[in-house]
């Protein structure tokens, strides 16, 4: 098996049984999440999330594109 999901100057920082946290070339870090289902694994696109800089907000987007900020 093999897992494509590194960009160039990426670093892979870990990786569990459910994730694999990857930080990118800007120095942010995503999180991407493993599954395993009865045809083997696939990385959930869809539940990616990203830590990067900031006032200690978090941040979601809607599917129509708005943007969700919490404090």
């Amino acid at each position: 098996m093999k897992i494509n999901i590194l960009n160039k100057c990426d670093k892979v920082l870990n990786v569990t049984a459910d994730f694999i946290a990857v930080e990118r070339k800007n120095g942010e870090v995503d999180i991407v999440p493993i599954v395993k289902d009865k045809n083997g694994f696939w990385i959930d696109t869809e539940n990616i999330t990203t830590i990067g800089y900031g006032n200690n907000t978090v941040q979601s987007e809607t599917i129509d594109g708005v943007v969700i900020t919490n404090f």
